[in-house]
């Protein structure tokens, strides 16, 4: 079943009415005609996070938990006590009405604690969180959609009408080979493909895999760039996003989550944009709200981490004492900035692009550079080891050999210029960590593309002695 067909699954689920029914009972929502057309009393139905009843729908890989909530229309007195059950025959009844063939998620795979006991305290409108558990399998297609099926009894005395139910449509997605590889049984290069968004799609990284795992070449896709912005008016530093990238954000689903899925993580560039603000002119407590409002961008697009760039900014302005909050380009500034964003959001990636301010960094609060990033980048062209300029960073986390695909010249491996500075076989063998290749792309129509194919083929073969297979798709940018 296609993802449209999903979505309008589920809009016309929502559509069924929950009202009211006599005052003195309780019913559980949406099955019964007589609950629909009464003006007085209340009702008790199941809904997930996003306010959907009956039918809801998650994609994951591995595991997942999936909050549902037992809801009101009014506070209850007293309490109100659902217990949910796994039961194929909620499916059965699901497919006839909708004329559908979704197949069941295994049970076996699915756990309700608390024996699926959800209850509504007096005098309140929702119950707690209830957390709805399950686990992947490598034995389901990750391109289908499969059925939770959930009968919904009541288990107040005074709830009277039959039990309803709720439908959680599945994909999971553990089946994908990810992008995991690996060198003579040790972790392999990582690669991060800076996408200038303005230009290129990003998903057209997910043609690209290694012919016999079917593991993603591409590792970490950075969505290049969101900005890092000042207003005057209210002394406010922001992350700004141009339309390209609120675009990519606001259809997460189309542009994101199908990167995800297949194991490569997604990150969000952050970059000056001419004006005082910038990555390394920020004082402390500047700072640190800058970092509050990265994560809080990252928690709402569900982002995997961050990629900054200290460039494009009025660095003699924030230097000229003009500004309250800002200060002269400093490596400590740029070093501070990371390490609050670390901080905020410990579990993302973050990954230093070696230029300016950022092409060394310095220990903060006790916390040395190597702790703060996961992966440091060079610049193109720089041939020396971010090691050297970030204390405690491992080589395992450090990147010298990137590449710009706009660049025939000097900054893709096809020309000499470049292989007679890097060589993909001593990055492997020195225990390299990432590399970079920047403003990717392989649109047919781009005179480049073909070098860019062969570039990437024997990096595929080098770091990972595998044979890259690309399947020919090149999206347009259609957002």
């Amino acid at each position: 079943m296609s993802r449209n067909i999903f979505k309008s699954l589920i809009c016309v689920a929502a559509l069924a009415a929950i009202t009211s029914c006599d005052k003195d009972d309780i019913y559980i929502g949406g099955a019964d005609d007589s609950i629909l057309h009464s003006p007085g009393g209340n009702v008790v139905y199941i809904t997930d996070g996003n306010g959907h009843s009956n039918v809801g729908f998650v994609e994951f890989k591995d595991s997942y938990s999936l909050d549902l909530y037992l809801r009101s229309s009014k506070a209850v007195e007293g309490s109100a006590s659902v217990t949910l059950s796994y039961d194929t025959e909620v499916l059965n009844v699901y497919n006839q009405g909708g004329g559908t063939q979704v197949l069941a998620f295994p049970e076996a795979n699915v756990e309700l604690p608390d024996g699926g006991h959800i209850t509504i305290d007096g005098g309140s409108l929702s119950s707690a969180a209830y957390s709805l558990r399950l686990t992947g399998s490598d034995k389901l297609n990750p391109e289908a959609t499969y059925a939770v099926p959930l009968r919904v009894k009541p288990e107040n005395a005074a709830m009277s009408g039959a039990g309803d139910s709720y439908i959680v449509l599945v994909r999971d997605c553990t089946a994908f080979p990810g992008a995991e590889k690996y060198y003579d049984g040790k972790p392999g290069m990582k690669i991060i493909s800076v996408i200038e968004v303005n230009d290129v799609n990003p998903l057209n990284t997910l043609g690209f895999t290694l012919k016999e795992s079917g593991k993603q070449f591409f590792d970490i896709v950075v969505l290049f760039s969101a900005n890092i912005n000042y207003n005057a008016q209210t002394g406010r530093v922001y992350v700004s996003r141009n339309e390209n990238i609120q675009s990519l954000l606001d259809q997460r689903d189309k542009y994101i989550r199908p990167l995800q899925e297949r194991g490569i993580k997604v990150v969000l560039g952050i970059l000056g944009n001419h004006d005082v603000s910038g990555i390394s002119t920020l004082e402390p407590a500047l700072a640190k709200n800058f970092a509050s409002e990265v994560k809080n961008l990252c928690d709402a697009y569900e982002l995997d981490g961050v990629f900054l760039d200290d460039e494009y900014t009025d660095y003699n302005g924030a230097a000229s004492g003009m500004y309250p909050g800002f200060q002269a380009q400093s490596v400590e500034g740029a070093s501070r900035m990371a390490y609050e964003i670390r901080k905020a959001q410990p579990s993302r990636l973050l990954i230093s692009y070696r230029y300016e301010a950022l092409y060394r960094a310095v220990a903060i609060d006790g916390m040395e550079p190597g702790q703060i990033f996961d992966y440091v980048c060079n610049d193109y062209g720089v041939t020396s080891n971010p090691v050297d300029t970030y204390p405690g960073l491992s080589v395992s986390q450090a990147g010298t050999g990137s590449w710009n695909c706009s660049n025939y010249m000097q900054l893709i491996p096809s020309n000499t210029t470049w292989t007679k500075r890097f060589s993909l076989e001593t990055m492997r063998d020195e225990g390299y960590g990432t590399m970079m290749i920047f403003n990717f792309t392989c649109d047919p129509g781009y005179g480049l593309t073909r070098y860019i194919l062969k570039d990437l083929g024997s990096t595929c073969n080098t770091f990972w002695n595998a044979e890259l297979e690309y399947d020919g798709s090149w999206y347009t940018k259609d957002y």
